[in-house]
């Protein structure tokens, strides 16, 4: 008894050995970091404003609001979403392998991360079904545009599904489990009041 409960110590020390002394971010050097953090935000910027085209156009051309239309624009809400949220809480962790936002916001952003990401998805899957339809069944494609073939119901119905896959495990994960997991990072203590706030995906 004495020997095994020495060798699961030993174990566990073994292990808190294998782990890095430094940050996941200390693997670069200060100007890559400024690089990929430059580029992060880059990539952002052109996300927010190339889906804020394509909503204005659709605002203002009156031409542009036809059927297989509003998919693009369910497309552009949901890439604008991923660009102005989902992206900026992103590059932070990315950068230094942490989450230093806290628990709450942690959980709002994987909820909306899959939600937006998930929707995007289906959305294309969505256009081109559409489109498939329009080729290759073009006279009862133009024939169906009474209510039940209004595209806000196919739209509505992408972000419940999009929302019901991985949203409720996400939210009711560590009541049905009875916790919550979490990797801890390099610089994990769990003695430390800090840790409530250092969360890693």
């Amino acid at each position: 008894m004495h020997n095994s409960t020495a060798e699961a110590l030993h174990a566990a020390a073994t292990r808190n050995e294998t782990w890095p002394s430094q940050s996941p971010s200390s693997e670069f050097s200060l100007g890559v970091l400024v690089l990929l953090a430059f580029l992060m935000v880059l990539l952002s910027l052109v996300t927010i404003l190339g889906n804020i085209l394509v909503i204005l156009a659709f605002i203002m051309d009156r031409n542009l609001r036809h059927r297989s239309n509003y998919f693009f624009l369910n497309l552009a809400v949901s890439d604008f979403a991923v660009g102005a949220f989902c992206m900026p809480l992103y590059i932070p962790y990315a950068l230094t392998g942490t989450w230093h936002l806290g628990r709450s916001l942690c959980k709002l952003w994987l909820v909306m991360d899959y939600l937006l990401c998930t929707a995007s998805v289906f959305n294309i899957v969505l256009i081109s079904y559409d489109r498939f339809l329009s080729v290759t069944k073009a006279v009862s494609y133009r024939a169906r545009q009474g209510i039940t073939s209004s595209p806000a119901i196919k739209m509505v119905a992408i972000w419940v599904f999009a929302f019901l896959l991985y949203c409720p495990a996400i939210l009711l994960w560590e009541h049905v489990a009875g916790h919550s997991v979490r990797v801890p990072s390099p610089s994990y203590n769990p003695h430390s009041e800090q840790n409530a706030s250092e969360w890693t995906a």
